[in-house]
């Protein structure tokens, strides 16, 4: 990976080489040789100021100074200026990953996100938090804040379902004693047979579809049964249905926004560029982070294309899976279930969740299809600055 300026640097003249560096954020990457060779290992940092960075970091050394100094160490400088916390923490992920592929987790701290995994191998399957993101078939939801997060919002929305809690594999035998669960008819109770695996299946499949809808799945369900319930005049089981979708709305309420399956994690990211009047584009792609691409919004051109027409273009060029995913859909072909790197999903949780967030976050669907109004309005509230007015966050999916 090459950030988009490299400079040699002269030892000699240091002060002229940092006089003509931008005070601007950046991310740079500083080499001991003129032509960088593999296995060659470089410096990488960011700053918010990079002509005050590099200037501690490569001026000459003075006695007596304890402090890191690379004026000796460097004989070439990369850089590249950066216009958002994001952008800047993108661009460090990539050039670490490339200069220091089997540290540049630890390098970074990132550590994986926290998902409910739904274990489809299992005779029968659970639902569980986890940070593990493997190829075997199940489905993955998230990412959430924390693992508590993740295990709080299992332990509730598993409690309008019968699915089984406990981690052993179940093979069922009337001798098993059960758990506290299957006493309380909070569980279908597989382990003795309580069930058949049509059963089970069954009521996992509505815990799927309440995963997948959000919630919805099940509202629906409630509000059929409140209906039928009040039509039959029987209002002390309306009533009790009416509780339980009062309290799956309160569930809901307080789950996190990205709790989505990962699959089905398609947005927009929108960041105030480094260049003045332009906005940077990441896109999500089911989970995979693609960018960035900056949009120049220079009106003092000759001949103008419509800034809707610009985006509609942009946002083509961040989604290079996209051609193989249609081509499977035209061939009725069942496209293949590709998770996205868990390092792509620790810095979406990282950036998604802060509560210094910076720039804007715009879910999408499967389709093609983009709100282009809002995606202009944002442009120009980015354009803005800081002071213009937020706009209400929208929730993923």
């Amino acid at each position: 990976m090459r950030l988009q300026h490299s400079v040699p640097f002269d030892p000699a003249d240091a002060a002229g080489f940092v006089a003509s560096l931008p005070a601007a954020s950046a991310i740079f990457v500083l080499w001991p040789v003129t032509d960088p060779a593999p296995g060659v290992e470089p410096y990488i940092g960011r700053t918010r100021n990079l002509r005050h960075r590099l200037e501690r970091l490569l001026a000459p050394p003075r006695a007596g100074l304890r402090r890191l100094n690379l004026h000796e160490f460097t004989r070439r400088v990369e850089y590249q200026c950066v216009g958002s916390n994001f952008e800047a923490a993108w661009l460090l992920y990539q050039a670490n990953r490339a200069h220091y592929p089997r540290t540049y987790r630890r390098r970074l701290r990132l550590r994986p996100p926290a998902l409910l995994k739904v274990n489809l191998k299992n005779r029968f399957p659970r639902c569980y938090p986890t940070r593990s993101l493997t190829r075997d078939g199940s489905l993955y939801y998230g990412p959430f804040p924390s693992r508590a997060d993740a295990e709080r919002f299992a332990g509730e929305f598993l409690d309008f379902f019968k699915i089984r809690r406990c981690v052993e594999d179940l093979t069922p035998d009337p001798a098993h004693p059960g758990c506290i669960y299957s006493q309380m008819k909070m569980c279908l109770a597989p382990c003795f047979a309580g069930c058949t695996d049509e059963e089970y299946q069954r009521e996992l499949a509505r815990a799927v579809a309440f995963l997948d809808s959000k919630g919805a799945s099940l509202g629906r369900e409630l509000d059929v049964e409140r209906t039928r319930a009040s039509e039959a005049l029987d209002f002390e089981e309306a009533a009790r249905v009416h509780r339980r979708l009062e309290k799956v709305n309160e569930v809901l309420r307080r789950r996190a926004d990205l709790g989505v399956n990962i699959t089905d994690l398609h947005a927009l990211i929108l960041e105030r560029g480094a260049e003045p009047k332009s906005v940077v584009f990441f896109r999500v792609w089911a989970g995979e982070l693609v960018g960035p691409a900056t949009l120049a919004l220079d009106e003092r051109v000759a001949a103008p294309t419509p800034l809707d027409q610009q985006i509609r273009e942009l946002v083509s060029e961040l989604a290079p899976a996209k051609a193989s995913v249609t081509a499977q859909a035209e061939t009725g072909a069942a496209p293949a279930v590709a998770l996205p790197p868990w390092e792509h999903l620790s810095i979406l949780t990282r950036w998604y969740y802060s509560s210094f967030r910076e720039g804007e976050f715009v879910a999408l669907g499967r389709s093609d299809e983009l709100p282009h109004r809002r995606l202009i309005r944002l442009c120009r509230k980015l354009m803005a600055g800081p002071d213009a007015v937020p706009e209400s966050p929208q929730p993923a999916g």
